[in-house]
């Protein structure tokens, strides 16, 4: 049976290289036996062409969403889309909005942080270059990293000043009651923002070479994120320094391979992948970068909080095998109302868009080496009830014309019209809308993908 499947997979990925019709999410061996979760994908105006998304999606208090899309070479592109109208507005250009577009100079080809919100309801983000190029131009060129403020009211987009002439954002929180704003920067230090002064603090060197993806707040305004090897510090605001926490560590599972063998035991696999804040707990919740392994942090809990295993997250293939075959996990996960947590992970080898970085294809090739897979990496919905402790696969993700979500890199839930929306790469087959190719083989676009809250079982 195992050479059966086999066999039907690999022909199932032959076919789907020369098809003229979409045929992924429909007539894979791996769809076949897998439920079906369906999404309604909803474009991206302006012609932009996108290629890449990580974190850059959040809902405000008006249930409005905002999005911040990746571009390698080109720019970032930022964008609001309303659940109550379905429709979606693009707001800016960066590289146009910051001047660069023309210049013959590094471009902000990313937004990678989240959004956050202050009390009056702007919304907040950073953005960065980092391998987004042109690698052909001088990296010296780039003008650095920008606070960035939208008003929803005006829509107007800000410029709030510099963040560092070198290195740019991979995650963002906000101190609404003392209007600060915090970012963990590419080089590994925290920078903090005055939103009265207008000043840039940088508050110094909190991670190693490889950067966790997300930081986040607690209800006292302290400030979390994690460093190898399966380290959590702590920016107090009270004591304004930073802790590091010396009795928690992320239950990242050690038998897991690191990400590549430039820099064992020391990247990104043995941080969190993302963490967020369930304020009626008054915890965080979490996954794991190396397995997709759920977990409860309680930072209140003993001298310097708890953090508590739950259930692995990754797709039900793998959940009774070899823990080094568990794709890395996404950024795709999110907390809501109904007391469930929904996560998006892969099915198959680890996912980055069109892998344009060495570090990222060096990544893949090891990944595929060890689960001796060339699949096209499928996402699946999985879902984790807070209450009883139990998950489920939903199933797998697919769009309502029929076309496969390969990796998501961020999901939110809207109050607006009670739908769960995740964004990332979806199958595409117009030669016009495609933004790049996974592995040079599975052509993409991007997508704000939406659906109902999965029916209980």
């Amino acid at each position: 049976m195992r050479t059966r499947h086999l066999i039907l997979a690999a022909a199932a990925a032959v076919a789907l290289v020369s098809a003229e019709r979409p045929l992924l999410a429909a007539d894979s061996a791996e769809a076949a036996s897998s439920n079906t979760v369906t999404l309604k994908a909803h474009a991206f105006p302006g012609g932009k062409k996108p290629d890449s998304m990580w974190s850059g999606v959040y809902t405000a208090r008006s249930g409005k969403i905002y999005v911040g899309l990746c571009t390698h070479g080109d720019a970032a592109n930022f964008y609001e889309f309303d659940p109550a109208t379905q429709t979606m507005d693009h707001i800016a250009d960066l590289s146009v909005f910051k001047g660069e577009r023309g210049e013959g100079i590094r471009t902000s080809g990313k937004i990678h942080t989240s959004f956050v919100e202050d009390l009056e309801g702007n919304i907040y983000f950073g953005d960065f270059c980092e391998d987004s190029g042109p690698e052909c131009i001088d990296p010296s060129s780039y003008r650095g990293a920008h606070w960035f403020k939208y008003d929803p009211v005006a829509k107007r987009l800000t410029n709030l000043g510099l963040i560092s002439r070198h290195a740019g954002l991979l995650g963002i929180e906000i101190d609404r009651e003392r209007r600060r704003l915090y970012g963990l920067a590419e080089d590994g230090h925290l920078f903090m923002f005055d939103l009265d002064r207008g000043v840039t603090i940088d508050k110094g060197r909190v991670d190693d070479w490889d950067i966790c993806r997300t930081i986040a707040s607690d209800d006292r305004g302290n400030i979390y994120g994690s460093f190898p090897v399966d380290r959590v510090w702590k920016y107090s605001p009270e004591k304004d320094r930073v802790i590091d926490l010396q009795n928690v560590r992320v239950p990242n599972d050690p038998r897991v391979n690191p990400r590549t063998m430039s820099n064992p035991k020391i990247d990104r696999k043995t941080l969190w992948r993302i963490l967020e804040w369930r304020p009626e707990e008054r915890v965080f919740y979490g996954v794991t970068n190396s397995d997709c392994r759920l977990f409860r942090f309680d930072p209140e809990a003993g001298d310097d909080g708890e953090i508590e295993p739950l259930a692995l997250l990754c797709a039900d293939r793998y959940l009774d095998g070899d823990p080094k075959k568990i794709p890395i996990a996404t950024l795709a996960f999110t907390l809501a109302p109904n007391g469930m947590i929904y996560y998006a992970p892969v099915t198959s080898v680890s996912f980055d868009y069109s892998a344009e970085s060495w570090d990222v294809k060096d990544e893949r090739k090891f990944t595929q080496k060890i689960t001796q897979r060339s699949q096209p990496p499928l996402s699946a919905l999985v879902e984790y009830d807070i209450d009883s402790g139990s998950r489920r696969e939903v199933g797998l993700m697919r769009t309502s014309d029929g076309r496969a979500v390969f990796g998501l890199g961020g999901a939110v839930y809207s109050p607006l019209d009670e739908k769960l929306y995740f964004v990332g790469a979806i199958e595409e087959h117009n030669e016009e809308l495609v933004a790049g190719e996974i592995e040079e083989t599975w052509t993409y676009s991007m997508a704000l993908l939406g659906m109902p809250l999965p029916a209980a079982e």
